[in-house]
């Protein structure tokens, strides 16, 4: 049987995909919708080797047939993983470090050169560089000095990358040259999160699913179909991911990180690689009474101090969440018609922040109005 990862996580799923791949009738086009860390990312690139006949190549993932433009928190997962390499330096740990880094590295894939940032394209390249230097035999002094470089390339890229959000109209331009390129097994591109993409990216998305390329593979990953265009939804096959249980849970964190832990794997990722979750609730619990109770102006030195904590592990997002749950206790037990208003005001801000590349900054001094003056 084939997709033996996706098995252990989504074996509904992994059945379903194993006797399409038996008949020969895998989609061209297929969307796999769920919650994130429910594993559609590691299900979509298992399945796209299996099509390309790369298997042998999913923890490495050196694949010149195969692009993976990626939008999620790449700093959170890395610095979990680099932390726990650091910690264990063995194999498995190594294995676990590179494919994440290789999964981050295949949105510079040379294909898409022509649309990107030159600059971040040779961060992006030297990067790759160092993993080629790593040996299984180096020695602790010869791995301290890795795991530094690694660190000094990694950052490097991440805040030259900073500035970019979901997949642009170029990007599927160049997406399309490179599914027309020849091939012997054929092509695949993995998109993350499509919707969190401008409308005018998801039309040039959908140009390219109406008209399918010979041998040409398109996996779409989504938590939210609500928004994406219908046009789009009516062109793929969808896979519907669960959440991971919690037993499964435990038993990766135990086999991939030697620890026990009753955590989410989100929430395990968070503190793995140094993050803490105790203040980000402090400044969510001091931002919402301040703001929103008493409708208090932030002071400039506070607000500071927040995008501060919030930049150095991108957690913007897991901040929106926390306040936006926060407002909607307040909503449902309460039946504040004023935080309805909020909820709405929010949920807003935080798509436009997510689809056009909003400053985050600003986004924050919008969160901190909408609580005062709504």
């Amino acid at each position: 049987m084939s997709l033996e990862r996706l098995k252990r996580t989504q074996p509904h799923i992994a059945e379903r995909l194993n006797e399409e791949l038996e008949k020969n009738v895998v989609p061209q086009s297929i969307m796999f919708l769920g919650p994130s860390f429910s594993s559609r990312m590691s299900g979509a690139i298992e399945l796209a080797l299996n099509l390309l006949g790369e298997e042998e190549h999913y923890q490495a993932l050196d694949v010149n047939d195969l692009i993976i433009l990626s939008n999620r928190n790449h700093s959170l997962r890395l610095k979990a993983l680099r932390n726990a390499f650091a910690a264990a330096r063995n194999q498995k740990t190594w294995n676990m470090l590179l494919h994440e880094t290789r999964l981050l590295l295949l949105s510079y894939h040379s294909a898409l050169s022509q649309s990107g940032d030159k600059d971040t394209f040779k961060l992006a390249g030297d990067l790759s560089d160092l993993l080629y230097s790593y040996k299984s035999d180096m020695s602790q002094s010869e791995i301290d000095k890795f795991i530094s470089d690694y660190d000094k390339a990694l950052n490097a890229l991440l805040n030259s990358s900073k500035k970019k959000s979901g997949f642009t109209i170029d990007q599927i331009r160049d997406v399309q040259a490179f599914l027309q390129l020849e091939s012997k097994r054929g092509k695949a591109v993995i998109l993350e999160n499509i919707e969190d993409v401008t409308v005018g990216a998801m039309n040039s998305l959908l140009k390219l699913l109406e008209e399918p390329m010979d041998k040409a593979y398109l996996i779409l990953i989504s938590k939210d179909q609500s928004r994406i265009l219908d046009t789009i939804l009516s062109r793929v096959r969808k896979y519907e991911f669960n959440a991971i249980d919690s037993a499964l849970t435990q038993g990766f964190i135990l086999d991939s990180f030697f620890k026990k832990s009753s955590l989410s794997l989100e929430e395990f990722f968070y503190t793995q690689a140094g993050f803490d979750s105790d203040k980000l609730k402090s400044y969510v619990d001091s931002f919402f009474e301040k703001s929103f109770v008493r409708r208090e102006h932030q002071y400039y030195e506070d607000l500071n101090e927040l995008n501060s904590f919030l930049e150095e592990f991108d957690t913007y997002s897991l901040f929106m969440r926390a306040l936006y749950e926060k407002v909607q206790e307040k909503a449902l037990y309460s039946h504040d018609t004023r935080a309805m208003k909020v909820l709405k005001s929010l949920t807003t801000m935080n798509i436009d922040s997510s689809v056009y590349n909003q400053n985050k900054k600003i986004m924050i001094d919008r969160v901190e109005r909408s609580l005062r003056f709504e």
